[in-house]
């Protein structure tokens, strides 16, 4: 019984790359959600926690704060106090923070899915979101193995945080003059779009609606947090 429920499992992640809709019709019959957030935490706690294992600690501060647009003097205390902790404090501050800021970004998009649910009466709560939220966040595992694979190619520890990532917009070769929209592409990457693209085809297949409504219920907030961070970093 708890083999054929494992390779279930692994069937529906599969199908969530290569067949989504059928990977949909799997996740609305079973809704599990332990197995794919475990799946992304886990992988990201692994390559966060390498990454700060073979960072080069002293060149890894002077880069984060030439990044950080400080004055002279705030730079230099900002180095003290980074410097006055320990390599394995900034990994577990990483690793912590990564996987944290996962699930909280996760569980902000199922609250939002079940706030549309609650106004528009469709009857599908939170738990069911975060299902198929967790589920169709699963292609960032590839951008996991790109940071891998960068972390691999680094041997002598001088990696920026910024290059982790090899799938972002800025990574990829989008960048502007401007220090905030560049941070705005260092944080977009491919596989963050494929997830949107997913949780839209979801949406629109479970509640059976136009594939316009799904894409103006799902792309909206990332427009307007886009629109908000521009019209601030342009002004």
């Amino acid at each position: 019984m708890t083999d054929t429920k494992q390779a279930g499992l692994f069937d529906t992640a599969i199908n969530i790359l290569v067949s989504p809709s059928e990977a949909f019709e799997q996740i609305r019959q079973r809704p599990t959600k332990l197995f794919p957030l475990a799946l992304i935490v886990v992988s990201t706690v692994i390559a966060l926690a390498w990454y700060f294992s073979i960072i080069d600690f002293a060149w890894y501060v002077d880069d984060t704060l030439a990044n950080a647009n400080l004055d002279e003097n705030s730079i230099d205390d900002a180095r003290d106090a980074m410097l006055s902790m320990s390599q394995n404090t900034f990994m577990l501050f990483g690793v912590i923070g990564g996987s944290l800021g996962t699930v909280i970004y996760y569980v902000l998009q199922s609250a939002y899915l079940a706030l549309i649910s609650a106004l528009t009466g469709d009857g599908q709560k939170f738990s069911r979101w975060f299902s198929l939220v967790c589920w169709t966040a699963l292609p960032s595992l590839l951008a996991i193995v790109g940071m891998l694979v960068t972390i691999a190619l680094s041997p002598n520890g001088q990696l920026s945080a910024f290059d982790l990532n090899p799938l972002t917009l800025r990574n990829l070769g989008i960048e502007t003059p401007n220090d905030s929209l560049n941070t705005l592409f260092a944080s977009i990457n491919l596989t963050m779009v494929w997830s949107i693209g997913l949780l839209t085809l979801g949406y629109q297949q479970w509640q059976d609606s136009s594939l316009s409504k799904a894409i103006v219920v799902i792309v909206t907030p990332y427009l307007l947090i886009a629109s908000v961070w521009a019209y601030f970093t342009l002004m």
